[in-house]
């Protein structure tokens, strides 16, 4: 489908609208609009129009959330590249240490090399990062992450970071099952209920508890505690179609209007 394809299915206030959609319909993509439109449950073969608005607010939001994981992500490297290099920094002489792929990622070899440990461990890249977690002693682990830890948990907060640093529609986008609170789930608010549960209190909730991640998604409207996303009626069959899912409660609230 071309733009001129796409743009008939799409109702318009005015001009303005018009001309915003042809823009970002040319720098974003006819692929990402479709998505977008399928996720909002718009049938081309009906011959519908979506309003545009829709459209757009759902972009922005999914910006948005984007940006905040980005950086709470941010937060949980430093976090872990800290623990490690507090703890082994002056004990240098273990046999957890990995080699990963890429020159930049064979932390053995560069420890070996006399690099700093901290210095290596910022430039490794966050994947194998957490495989050197993976390696890490028991005791490590359950330090770094409390209860929360689990080779699930890891690896579907690399798949996170994964779509996140790709700029990815993150609510249309298929990732990994987590365990939050003794209940598996692979939806997107699954996956920011992981990424919270693995940073340091403190960055959780805030310092006085009213911020941390939790405070800076309520301020785009999503609020993780009572499971509200920015979703519509088709995002909601489009993520619990994918959920491993074993709770009654927890679906979504729904924002586009």
């Amino acid at each position: 489908m071309t733009k001129d394809e796409l743009l008939p299915f799409i109702e318009f206030n005015n001009e303005k609208e018009k001309e915003e959609a042809e823009f970002y319909i040319s720098v974003k993509g006819v692929a990402l609009h479709c998505r977008v439109l399928d996720f909002l449950g718009f049938l081309f073969s009906l011959g519908e129009k979506v309003q545009w608005h829709k459209v757009s607010k759902l972009l922005r939001t999914d910006k948005a959330t984007r940006d905040v994981i980005y950086i709470y992500l941010a937060t949980l490297e430093e976090y872990i590249r800290a623990f490690v290099s507090n703890k082994y920094g002056n004990d240098l002489q273990q046999n957890f240490w990995i080699n990963g792929r890429g020159e930049r990622n064979r932390i053995k070899d560069n420890i070996e090399r006399g690099q700093e440990l901290f210095e290596v461990l910022e430039n490794t890249e966050f994947s194998c990062l957490i495989k050197q977690v993976e390696n890490l002693p028991i005791e490590d682990r359950t330090q770094l992450f409390g209860d929360s830890y689990c080779k699930k948990n890891l690896v579907a907060v690399k798949e996170l970071r994964n779509a996140v640093s790709h700029h990815k529609f993150l609510a249309g986008y298929k990732l990994k099952t987590c365990s939050v609170d003794g209940f598996e789930g692979c939806s997107l608010i699954d996956n920011i209920k992981n990424l919270r549960q693995l940073l340091p209190e403190r960055y959780r909730y805030g310092k006085n508890g009213k911020g941390g991640i939790t405070a800076e998604l309520n301020k785009i409207g999503i609020n993780l505690d009572r499971n509200d996303m920015y979703h519509t009626t088709r995002g909601t069959k489009h993520e619990n179609s994918r959920q491993k899912i074993k709770r009654n409660s927890g679906r979504y609230k729904y924002k586009i209007r």
